[in-house]
C-alpha cells in the first residue's frame, strides 16, 4: 500500500531496548554498607542540626556572660545649637529666702504657717535685694563627648557562678547533640541489619521454596507411574503454596526494611538502595562486665545537671555578699557664651567613684532562696545517684542479652546443621523408600524453621551488643 509505513518488531531492538532499561535501572539503584549509612544519617538527621544549634546557643551566652568580667565601656557625644541670645536676671534673695521658709514649714508644719513663711522669705529678699545683677548670655553651639567605665570589682561571686552555670549549660548542650548522634546510630543499625536479615530470610525462603519445586516434580512422576496416590501430591503442593507464601512475605519485609533504612539515613523512602553483605560476620561480641556508667553520655549530663545546682546555690547566696565596684569616666564639652567669654573652651574633667553594696535586711527572701536551692540540690544529688544505680542495672541486663544471645546463636547454629543432616538423611531414606512423604515434610519443614531461627539470633545478638555499647558508652559515634 503507498503511503503507509509498516514497522517490523526485532527481537534484538527490543532485547537491546529491555537491556538499556534493565542497565538504567541497576545504575540508578545505590550499593550502602553500613558506614556508609551512618555517615549519611549524621548528615541528615534533623534532630542532630536541632542539638547543633542549641549547643551553639548556649556557647554564646557563655561567651555573653564571660564579658561580665571585663570593663564595660560606653561613649557619648552630642552636639546642640541655639540662637538664644538674651539676659538673665539672677534674683538672689527671693530664692534663697524662699528656700529658707519652705524648709521651716516641712520640718516645723504646726509652728511655720504659710503666713510665716511668707514673712520670712520677704524678710530675706529684701536684705539681699541690692545684690541682684544682670547677666547677658548666648548659646550659639555646644558640643560634648563623654567617655564612661563601670568596672565589677567583687559581686558576691555571683559573676563567677553565672559564667560557670553558662559553661555548663554548653557542656550539656554539647553532651545533648552527642545522645542524638547515639541513637541516631542505633537506630540506622537496627534498620540496617533489618534489611539484611530480611534479605537472608528470603534466601532461606527461596531455598525452601526450591526443594519442594523438586519434591514437587518428583511426586508428579512418581504419580504418573502410579507409584503414589493424590493424596501424596496434594500434600506436597499444599507445602508448596507455603513456600510460596514465605517467599511473598520475605519480599514484602525487605521492600519496608528498605523504606524504613531510607528514612533512618534521610533519604525518600522509595529510594532505590541495596546494601552490600554482611559485614561483621565472623566479629567476636565481647561485653566486659567491669565497665560502669561513667562514660554514658545520660550519666555525664546527670553529673553536670547536680554541679548546675551546686551553681545556683552560690548564686543565691551571692545576693547576701557585699558588691563592690569602679565607675570611672571623661567629658569634654565647648559652647556657652556668658557676659562675653565661653563658658567652656574645650573643658575636660575626669570622675571617679567607687560604690560599695552591703545588704542588711530583706525580711528572710535572700535567706529563703539560698535554703529552697540548696534543697534543689539535694534532690538533684538524690535523683543522680538513683538514676545511676538503674543505669548500672540496665547495663548489667545488656551485658546478660548479649550473652545470652551469644550462646542461643550457638545453639541455633547448632540445631540448623543437626537439620540439615536430618534432612540430607531423610531424603536419601525417602528415595530408597525407608520413609515416607510426611517425614521428607516435616524434615524440610524442620531445616527451614532451623535456618530462619539461626538468622534470626545471629541479628538480634548484633542489636543487642550495639544497645550494650551505647549504654557502656563505647558507641562508636564515626
Amino acid at each position: 500500500m503507498s503511503g503507509t509505513f509498516q514497522i517490523k518488531r526485532s527481537p534484538t531492538l527490543i532485547f537491546l531496548f529491555l537491556f538499556a532499561g534493565s542497565s538504567l535501572q541497576l545504575s540508578a539503584q545505590q550499593t550502602l554498607t553500613l558506614h556508609d549509612c551512618l555517615a549519611m544519617a549524621l548528615r541528615s538527621n534533623k534532630d542532630i542540626d536541632a542539638a547543633h544549634h542549641t549547643q551553639l546557643k548556649y556557647e554564646n551566652e557563655r561567651k555573653a556572660l564571660k564579658a561580665n568580667f571585663f570593663p564595660d565601656i560606653n561613649a557619648m557625644a552630642g552636639d546642640y545649637y541655639s540662637t538664644m541670645n538674651d539676659h538673665l536676671s539672677i534674683d538672689i534673695a527671693s530664692p534663697i529666702g524662699q528656700t529658707i521658709g519652705e524648709q521651716l514649714h516641712n520640718r516645723l508644719p504646726q509652728l511655720i504657717t504659710p503666713y510665716w513663711q511668707r514673712i520670712i522669705s520677704n524678710r530675706i529678699t529684701n536684705r539681699l535685694a541690692p545684690f541682684n545683677p544682670t547677666i547677658n548670655y548666648k548659646i550659639g553651639n555646644v558640643w560634648f563627648a563623654n567617655l564612661n567605665l563601670t568596672q565589677p570589682i567583687y559581686m558576691g561571686g555571683k559573676i563567677t557562678a553565672g559564667y560557670k552555670m553558662g559553661k555548663l549549660g554548653a557542656q550539656m548542650a554539647a553532651l545533648g547533640e552527642e545522645l542524638s548522634r547515639e541513637q541516631a546510630i542505633v537506630s540506622v543499625h537496627e534498620a540496617y541489619m533489618l534489611l539484611s536479615k530480611a534479605k537472608e530470610l528470603k534466601t532461606v525462603a527461596l531455598a525452601y521454596d526450591s526443594l519442594l519445586i523438586k519434591l514437587t516434580n518428583d511426586v508428579a512422576s512418581a504419580k504418573r507411574n502410579g507409584m503414589v496416590s493424590n493424596n501424596e501430591v496434594m500434600k506436597v503442593q499444599v507445602k508448596k503454596s507455603e513456600a510460596e507464601l514465605k517467599v511473598t512475605q520475605a519480599s514484602n519485609s525487605i521492600r519496608l526494611a528498605r523504606m524504613n533504612l531510607c528514612q533512618a539515613v534521610g533519604l525518600p523512602l522509595d529510594s532505590p538502595i541495596d546494601i552490600v553483605n554482611d559485614e561483621n560476620e565472623d566479629v567476636a561480641f565481647f561485653v566486659d562486665h567491669s565497665v560502669t556508667v561513667d562514660r554514658r553520655t545520660e550519666a555525664q549530663l546527670l553529673d553536670m545537671q547536680t554541679r548546675l545546682a551546686e551553681q545556683k546555690v552560690k548564686l543565691e547566696h551571692s545576693a547576701m555578699l557585699p558588691q563592690l565596684g569602679l565607675t570611672a569616666g571623661a567629658t569634654m564639652a565647648d559652647g556657652i557664651h556668658v557676659i562675653g567669654e565661653k563658658l567652656l573652651n574645650h573643658h575636660l574633667t575626669f570622675n571617679a567613684c567607687v560604690m560599695l553594696k552591703v545588704p542588711i535586711f530583706h525580711a528572710g527572701e535572700t535567706r529563703h532562696k539560698v535554703l529552697a536551692a540548696k534543697e534543689d540540690l539535694a534532690s538533684q544529688r538524690l535523683q543522680q545517684e538513683s538514676l545511676n544505680e538503674k543505669m548500672n542495672l540496665d547495663l548489667q541486663q545488656k551485658a546478660n542479652e548479649v550473652e545470652e544471645a551469644s550462646l542461643e546463636l550457638t545453639m541455633r547454629h547448632r540445631s540448623m546443621e543437626q537439620c540439615a543432616e536430618n534432612l540430607r538423611m531423610s531424603r536419601k531414606a525417602y528415595s530408597v523408600g525407608y520413609e515416607t512423604l510426611s517425614d521428607l515434610l516435616t524434615a524440610q519443614v524442620l531445616w527451614q524453621q532451623a535456618y530462619a531461627d539461626w538468622v534470626e539470633a545471629k541479628y538480634q545478638q548484633r542489636i543487642k551488643f550495639v544497645k550494650w555499647q551505647q549504654a557502656a558508652g563505647k558507641l562508636n559515634l564515626y
